[in-house]
């Protein structure tokens, strides 16, 4: 009796740990692509500021999806406007794994924003080789989010012996 509860103890285990380590990759990926659109320069030189934020977002970017997609330009602007304040709090809200398998769904949402928003922009090889990556992981957290011992959700949901 007891082989057959270490067996499902350890198989439980694995998903538990590969359901932590996907949900911190896709947690990490969002919040740091959001600290990103907040960064100017590289190296000691780096700064992060809200004015970087709209120096990189201008309205360059917004005409050039426009005329690369069927969106008008106030809806791209929205979106360059925005995107950077929602990767951040998704990011964190995915890590920390509150209400896991909506975060997951609302972070590979916004991984499917980004996909459209370079599939806007006229090179759009990073769309497949990146986002696509990053919505197969979402997908892989998803399916393993059964198993999340290892977050708020799965701390708090806990029964004592």
């Amino acid at each position: 009796m007891s082989d057959t509860s270490s067996s499902k103890c350890s198989s439980c285990c694995g998903y538990s740990f590969a359901h932590l380590l996907l949900r911190l990759w896709v947690g990490m990926r969002l919040f740091m692509a959001g600290l990103d659109k907040f960064r100017y320069g590289n190296g000691p030189d780096t700064t992060f500021s809200i004015a970087n934020y709209t120096d990189k977002k201008g309205p360059p970017i917004a005409k050039l999806m426009s005329s690369n997609s069927f969106m008008p330009e106030w809806a791209c602007t929205a979106f360059a406007n925005s995107i950077g304040y929602i990767l951040i709090p998704v990011g964190v809200w995915v890590a920390l794994g509150i209400f896991t398998e909506l975060g997951l769904l609302v972070g590979g949402l916004v991984f499917l924003a980004l996909g459209f928003g370079l599939a806007a922009l006229p090179d759009d090889t990073e769309v497949v080789s990146n986002i696509g990556l990053s919505i197969l992981i979402v997908a892989a957290a998803l399916v393993t989010a059964k198993a999340k011992n290892f977050s708020i959700d799965g701390f708090l949901g806990r029964k004592k012996a």
